[in-house]
């Protein structure tokens, strides 16, 4: 039953905004179920009875999967959940926060798919038009330019300059609108390809250097080590712990990787703050809050609030690319519709005038 479940999880680039805010939904309850004092197979108990059949599906794979030997974050991998996910349970239960991490990665996923919802539903309908503005172009294209052709030459003075100029671009664009697509695909094959052998962190890295996107990774990963990091200290765990905790193949590959990479720069003889300033994913900033909080003996504290800070600004910035892309989108969707009257009317109006 797991693995059919793990086998459909991995042949989707990108989960549905419901179906994450459904994994977040389980883990939530689950979390709630572990905080009240349940045990993890009470809690999967209960919520094996839930009237939701996805909930029901996962709570039955899980306790199968944990009575065959794997822990929870193991199961949760199996049956489809993202990597960011299993590795911040995998880490509480090394630094003794399960139940409330559990919680918290529900409530995470819940705001993740709400943030999700949002933004596919602003980049839908332009793509929706775009098809539907091709196929308009290309019926003008061979079905009504050329019955307009037969009654006037577009050289004749039948037909002004503008229109002309409108019947041009009818014939035109939908091979630049079809190019414009071809190349886009083309572009994101190329980067799938130039990334294919490269280190997750070689990966993170790249996305980090491209301007527009890497406020966003940025936040996104200084939030996650702040948060995960500041819960090991606080359990009393040495960075080198840390570090080789991190190294387990029960983390997610970028994990494991950071986790060899800071042990290395380590082990050299830098500390800490020094060599979380080599991984550009992370904020700049971070080096001095890891600085300042060892100097004045709180850093799991700082952390934890740096990581919460992060957190809120991340949620922020998304906000704010809503709020731009919104009016943007309304904009674009006029010209379209405009654009589409004119290509119609124009040609029509023109050889009425010649009439």
């Amino acid at each position: 039953m797991g693995l059919s479940q793990k086998k459909h999880a991995d042949s989707m680039l990108f989960l549905s905004a419901e179906h994450s805010r459904a994994q977040g939904l389980f883990l939530k309850r689950i979390g709630r179920l572990l905080c009240e004092g349940f045990s993890l197979k009470e809690a999967l108990n209960f919520v094996a009875i839930a009237p939701a059949k996805k909930q029901m599906s996962w709570a039955e794979n899980i306790m199968e999967l944990i009575h065959s030997g794997d822990t929870l974050s193991e199961a949760l991998s199996k049956i489809g959940f993202s990597e960011r996910i299993c590795t911040q349970i995998y880490l509480a239960a090394a630094h003794g926060a399960f139940s409330e991490t559990v919680l918290l990665t529900g409530t995470q996923m819940i705001a993740s798919a709400h943030r999700k919802k949002k933004i596919q539903s602003i980049i839908q309908y332009p793509i929706m038009l775009l098809l539907f503005v091709l196929l308009m172009l290309l019926s003008m294209r061979y079905v009504l330019l050329p019955h307009i052709e037969r009654i006037a030459s577009p050289d004749s003075d039948s037909i002004d300059f503008g229109t002309r100029m409108m019947m041009s671009l009818v014939n035109t664009a939908p091979f630049w609108l079809i190019g414009l697509f071809v190349s886009i695909l083309l572009m994101l094959i190329v980067i799938q390809r130039m990334m294919r052998n490269r280190s997750a962190i070689e990966k993170t890295s790249f996305y980090a250097g491209i301007r527009f996107i890497r406020p966003f990774i940025q936040l996104y990963w200084t939030q996650f080590f702040s948060h995960e990091w500041s819960q090991l200290l606080k359990s009393n765990c040495s960075f080198i712990q840390i570090v080789q905790l991190m190294q387990a193949d029960t983390a997610s590959i970028l994990v494991r990787e950071v986790g060899g990479e800071l042990e290395k720069e380590m082990k050299s003889g830098k500390p800490f703050e020094e060599a979380i300033a080599h991984l550009p994913f992370l904020k700049s900033d971070f080096r001095e809050i890891a600085l300042h909080g060892q100097n004045s003996g709180k850093l799991a504290s700082e952390m934890k609030v740096y990581a919460s800070d992060c957190e809120e600004e991340l949620n922020r910035k998304v906000e704010k690319l809503i709020e731009k892309i919104q009016p943007a989108v309304f904009i674009f969707v006029a010209l379209m519709i405009i654009a589409i009257y004119a290509a119609l009317l124009l040609p029509t109006f023109s050889m009425m005038k010649g009439l």
